[in-house]
């Protein structure tokens, strides 16, 4: 008995000291000046969005390895969040050499 008390209190310290949400993939973001989806580019983001709160870039290597060939593909990953205030929820978009290929709805902003 003391056992599973001692698991159950476990998860419930667990579930209380973990974040208060969790990113989830979403199929667009609304923004002061229009809707961002999926396949916009940055200049597109930009005029709709604003510039973004945070933003990274890296280089991402890609084999795409198939019977008749073997390709090797060097892409820029940009990924982009946005900060809307404690009103509404931030947006972080990935994008790959240039277009928006995934948006995560994040927590509330501040």
């Amino acid at each position: 008995m003391k056992t599973a008390a001692a698991i159950l209190f476990g998860i419930i310290l667990m579930l209380g000291c973990s974040p208060s949400g969790h990113a989830m993939e979403s199929a667009s973001c609304a923004c002061r000046d229009g809707i961002v989806s999926k396949g916009d580019v940055m200049a597109e983001v930009v005029k709709k969005c604003g510039p973004p709160t945070f933003q990274s870039q890296r280089q991402e290597t890609r084999l795409d390895d198939t019977k008749e060939s073997r390709t090797i593909t060097t892409i820029t990953i940009d990924e982009w969040t946005y900060n809307f205030g404690p009103n509404e929820f931030m947006y972080n978009l990935r994008f790959e050499n240039g277009r928006v290929m995934k948006i995560e709805s994040l927590d509330y902003g501040y």
